[in-house]
């Protein structure tokens, strides 16, 4: 079986990164992809860059221009136009490991699953690993709770290694491949969620499907200054509250102690309030 890949790269000013990114396409064992972009109206050499990449492969390249509604929005155009049977994200700072799409393809079809994620390496703006600091020591591994060898069938009753329902355990769009028929079925990413929308679909796709999880970094994740990640850093979500309450009331009876404890604060404001007066009365 050699089903088609579409490569979705959602872009907006993307020059610095973009070039290192599309050279790891080229760069695929797997050579049954096509390349589908959708541009949030970038005003630098990203499109420039994307028509000089279109002209250079002999894979199909459609470019879309797109009116700029948030992150989400444009991921879902690039949904929109993929004729693939699998979906691969490639964020235009990130850099897929060159067996990546052949791997996550044949894990796909071996094991009967809909989504598989991978392990990422985590690099900064000059392509260099990263392997220090706050942000990394907390985000590097993201199953260093869950103890596994090649691959993890990750189902809901999972959920108890995470002790914070805002923990991503899966990882970025792009760590992952999906069967495109998931988003016919339970929709694309909600576009009302400004930076966790990654989380919340996964958390939709774990109630009716098992994830993989592949024990292998197949992905170059960069962190740099200008990334969402890194810009909201420290910010209170506006979904998160929303989010909580949904993943607390869906998941409840799988989730960690600690996980329930915080679906009770967001839910029950008071509770918050009592838990800070006790602290300050200085009681258990």
């Amino acid at each position: 079986m050699n089903p088609l890949v579409s490569i979705c790269i959602p872009t907006y000013n993307g020059e610095a990164f973009l070039k290192e990114a599309l050279n790891s396409i080229k760069l695929q064992t797997y050579n049954n992809i096509e390349v589908v972009v959708s541009d949030d109206a970038s005003h630098d050499n990203t499109l420039k860059i994307l028509e000089r990449f279109k002209s250079e492969v002999d894979f199909s390249v459609n470019i879309y221009h797109h009116l700029p509604k948030g992150i989400g929005a444009n991921w879902n155009n690039c949904i929109e136009h993929a004729n693939g049977e699998y979906i691969k994200f490639l964020f235009q700072d990130d850099v897929l490991e060159t067996s990546c799409i052949k791997e996550q393809v044949d894990f796909l079809i071996v094991n009967k699953l809909k989504a598989v994620c991978s392990k990422r390496l985590i690099i900064n703006e000059f392509s260099e690993p990263v392997d220090s600091g706050g942000w990394y020591s907390f985000n590097y591994d993201l199953q260093k709770n869950i103890d596994f060898n090649d691959y993890f069938f990750f189902k809901k009753k999972h959920l108890k290694y995470s002790s914070s329902i805002m923990h991503n355990l899966f990882g970025e769009p792009d760590t992952f491949l999906y069967d495109k028929s998931i988003f016919n079925e339970l929709g694309v990413f909600n576009e009302n969620y400004k930076q966790i929308l990654d989380l919340e679909f996964s958390y939709r796709l774990l109630e009716k499907y098992t994830i993989g999880i592949q024990n292998k970094r197949l992905l170059k994740f960069r962190l740099h200054s200008n990334q969402a990640t890194a810009l909201n850093n420290g910010k209170t979500l506006p979904e998160r509250k929303e989010f909580i309450c949904y993943v607390g009331a869906k998941y409840f009876f799988y989730l960690s102690k600690s996980a329930k404890k915080m679906y009770f604060l967001e839910k029950i404001p008071v509770l918050q309030k009592w838990g800070k007066l006790k602290a300050w009365m200085g009681l258990k």
